[in-house]
């Protein structure tokens, strides 16, 4: 979403550039944790997923619980604040490179990619039954319209303000917050929505990156 020069008539900024992350994927691995294993999260966490996961098939013991309920909240905190980041393109680009070593190749993917549940736990958790089920069954949101195009008014006073990424997870009814200095953590329901959406939009407070 961008233009060269100015387009009259046009309300969308030709220098605004703005990235919608709707498949945040280490995002997504949590929150299908948190519901599949029916961990007892506390604290500023999002709604239940729009597509209830079955229970995992694993069960867990009572102290390995006990440290997944410990960690979730703490590592989801860093995983969305990662999400809500511009894309480091300079690291991508290095990771493109043929002769890059693989002790450094590793580490720039890891920064790349941003802290997980994998990285936490183990890839192992993630051979369920339940978490492929669940990624097979998703699918996109349809809109009548570009949310972003629909309520740019709103939206151009917050990318003035640094907003640069609006992440979309996807769980149920209302939930906005800010993600550091560029980022924006909506739901479906909240971007669907014109009214909800500009609320959200004015919302925006960018803060420090973490």
């Amino acid at each position: 979403m961008q233009s060269t020069h100015p387009i009259p008539g046009d309300p969308w900024p030709h220098d605004m550039i703005l990235a919608i992350e709707d498949d945040p994927h280490e995002a997504i691995e949590m929150l299908w944790v948190r519901e599949a294993f029916a961990l007892e999260v506390a604290g500023d966490v999002p709604p239940p997923l729009i597509d209830t996961p079955a229970p995992a098939a694993r069960t867990l013991g009572e102290t390995e619980r006990a440290r997944w309920q410990s960690a979730w909240a703490a590592l989801w905190a860093r995983v969305v604040a990662h999400a809500g980041r511009p894309t480091d393109s300079p690291a991508m680009d290095r990771l493109m490179r043929q002769d890059l070593p693989p002790e450094e190749r590793a580490a720039l993917l890891a920064e790349v990619t941003g802290p997980s549940w994998r990285e936490e736990f183990g890839d192992g958790v993630f051979d369920d039954p339940s978490f492929h089920d669940a990624r097979r069954s998703a699918r996109p949101h349809s809109f009548a319209d570009i949310p972003e195009r629909r309520d740019v008014e709103a939206l151009v006073p917050a990318w003035r303000q640094g907003l640069v990424r609006i992440v979309v997870i996807p769980c149920r009814g209302a939930y906005v917050r800010s993600l550091g200095a560029t980022g924006l953590l909506v739901t479906p329901g909240v971007r669907a929505d014109s009214s909800v959406y500009r609320a959200a939009l004015a919302s925006f407070a960018p803060t420090a990156a973490s």
